[in-house]
């Protein structure tokens, strides 16, 4: 069942669906059974020469299938072909490899994510529900516009579902219409958590994001082995 980071085997698409504008989610199948982390990413493309790194956005699934969330990025021929593959299309996956995993939970738990970083802490977040971890959850996330929050109502559910967990949507750019939070996603965290002694965050986003949060939350006191990202 385990497969080696390096072992390199041929994904078939088995689903695709348009989850916002300029991002898709791929469901791949792959020849031999692969075991995986929540967290953990994964290395693909057409061929071993050029294989791009993307999260799996999920825990591990019963149906054995492999999860991605992927952004377009623009004038890249490489992204454009990835989003013209069609159920029944082959593509190389290289992995899994280790992302980021969940500690033990004993204090509160804070997930930071901005867009398509939204994937791999998707995958704790349901690994915690397996876990039966029941420490309050606050799962942050920011996107430039409404349209982005692309499980926004999955989200909704599971709040209402689980008692310990609070979802935060923040958005960046100027929305009419918008009555939630807006502005710089780690901003609203160190807003409605001032002080982060007793947290542990995990975070998973553009880097100027990372750099910028990463050093704002360490100094709102957040112990930096409890910064995962």
């Amino acid at each position: 069942m385990s497969s080696p980071e390096n072992t390199t085997q041929v994904m078939q698409v088995v689903h695709k669906t348009e989850l916002a504008p300029q991002i898709i989610q791929l469901l791949l199948k792959a020849e031999h059974p692969i075991a995986y982390t929540a967290g953990d990413y994964i290395m693909l493309g057409f061929d071993t020469e050029e294989l791009k790194p993307f999260s799996i956005a999920n825990a591990p699934r019963e149906d054995g299938l492999i999860e991605c969330h992927i952004r377009k990025q623009t004038d890249s021929k490489w992204m454009d072909k990835l989003f013209a593959a069609n159920t029944g299309d082959k593509l190389v996956m290289q992995g899994p490899k280790p992302q980021m995993q969940l500690k033990p939970a004993h204090e509160a738990i804070i997930f930071v994510a901005g867009g398509t970083g939204f994937a791999p802490l998707r995958a704790l977040l349901v690994e915690s529900l397996r876990q039966n971890i029941s420490v309050p959850i606050s799962f942050y996330w920011g996107a430039r516009s409404p349209e982005e929050l692309y499980m926004h109502e999955w989200l909704i559910d599971l709040t209402q579902r689980e008692g310990h967990i609070e979802y935060i949507p923040v958005i960046s750019d100027e929305t009419q219409g918008w009555q939630g939070e807006s502005g710089n996603v780690h901003e609203t965290v160190l807003k409605q958590h001032p002080s982060l002694k007793h947290a542990t965050i995990y975070m998973c986003g553009p880097w100027p994001m990372i750099q910028t949060a990463k050093q704002a939350f360490l100094d709102a006191g957040l112990p930096e082995d409890n910064l995962i990202h």
